[in-house]
């Protein structure tokens, strides 16, 4: 055995023990710019911490509804290499939400834009022109099927009736059916709703409370054909229950637009047109104070002109007589006609 290697042995493993110890430290603690852009590169996770940003720049910008998407929607597995960028790869072969199984055609883009199936860009497609239909109102917020059902888009009539014929025979206030209203729905409908009909009701002029009236007000039991006209066929219960004046006593006309006007708007307000020009004079009172009975033919003008004074402005006239006939034959204008005034100039009693 060599004398000198053995006595070096124990220094060489003690000079182990001190610089492989410190190598570790040194190791552990940032040190040189090499050893920091090692500590910074982790293994790659592309597609994990992608945004829709960083999608932009790719070849397939994300717009729309694109852009809320989790990746892994389009990207199956988390493959991102390769991945298809024609709308009915997607949405037919890996997929398959075309609920239409590509009947309509396979070119999504050609009608539809990113942002919503329904949100069809109108210079590509219109129903208007490309089938003849203007879709308004609730037609605009229908499902395609609602109209088209599910066997496929084959053409439709654009007659109301053959959508709506259920609507039209099911209605009862109006019953259209018995009223033989037009079953072109347009005529009376917009295609907001079916409750803001139009009716143009020609036949009889709806005003004041007439306007506001249902149907079945006026058209009893749903018959809408033959309903007459005259007042007196809705209101004949009003006229015969009148008692102030009482309207059948009186003989008044059964013409109710006669003295209430043809604005409907209430009984109260009625013009009639007096004989007697109640206007003159103090004769504008209540109907009562003359026509103490219910027959209103029968007047009294002395719980007025009392005797006493009116004799006193009658002195000297030839044929006078205290009656209320006789006021009326002397001043069927109301004013006082002096001692001039003759019976033989006089209109006849009671007229």
């Amino acid at each position: 055995m060599n004398p000198h290697r053995s006595k070096s042995a124990p220094a060489m493993a003690l000079a182990v023990a001190i610089i492989v110890p410190a190598l570790l430290i040194l190791a552990a603690r940032p040190g040189t710019g090499q050893e920091k852009a090692g500590a910074a590169a982790p293994p790659s996770r592309v597609g994990q911490q992608g945004t829709a940003e960083s999608h932009d720049r790719t070849n397939f910008p994300l717009t729309g509804k694109h852009r809320t998407l989790a990746c892994r929607e389009c990207h199956i597995n988390l493959v991102f290499e390769g991945t298809p960028t024609d709308c009915e790869v997607c949405h037919w072969q890996r997929r398959q939400d075309d609920r239409y199984s590509l009947r309509l055609g396979a070119r999504c883009a050609d009608c539809h834009t990113p942002q919503s199936w329904k949100k069809v860009d109108p210079a590509f497609w219109s129903h208007e022109t490309n089938v003849g239909y203007k879709l308004e109102g609730i037609h605009r917020t229908l499902d395609c099927e609602a109209c088209h059902g599910s066997a496929g888009f084959t053409a439709r009539s654009p007659d109301c009736l053959s959508c709506h014929e259920s609507d039209y025979r099911g209605t009862r206030e109006p019953n259209h059916v018995e009223a033989g209203f037009p079953t072109t729905c347009p005529s009376c409908h917009s295609q907001r709703s079916w409750s803001d009909a139009s009716f143009a009701h020609t036949g009889f002029l709806r005003q004041g409370r007439h306007a506001s009236a249902a149907c079945s007000d006026c058209h009893k039991n749903g018959v809408f054909q033959g309903t007459p006209s005259e007042c007196v066929s809705c209101h004949l219960a009003d006229y015969n229950s009148t008692t102030d004046p009482n309207h059948r006593t009186a003989g008044f006309p059964l013409d109710c637009s006669a003295c209430h006007g043809t604005a409907a708007t209430g009984w109260s307000g009625a013009n009639f047109d007096h004989a007697f020009p109640i206007q003159s004079g103090r004769h504008a009172v209540a109907c009562s104070e003359c026509h103490q009975t219910s027959d209103f033919r029968v007047f009294n003008c002395l719980g007025c002109h009392e005797k006493p004074t009116t004799d006193s402005h009658h002195t000297g006239v030839t044929g006078y007589s205290y009656n209320s006939q006789a006021c009326y034959a002397c001043h069927p204008q109301g004013s006082g006609g002096g001692p001039a005034a003759r019976p033989a100039e006089a209109p006849a009693a009671g007229r």
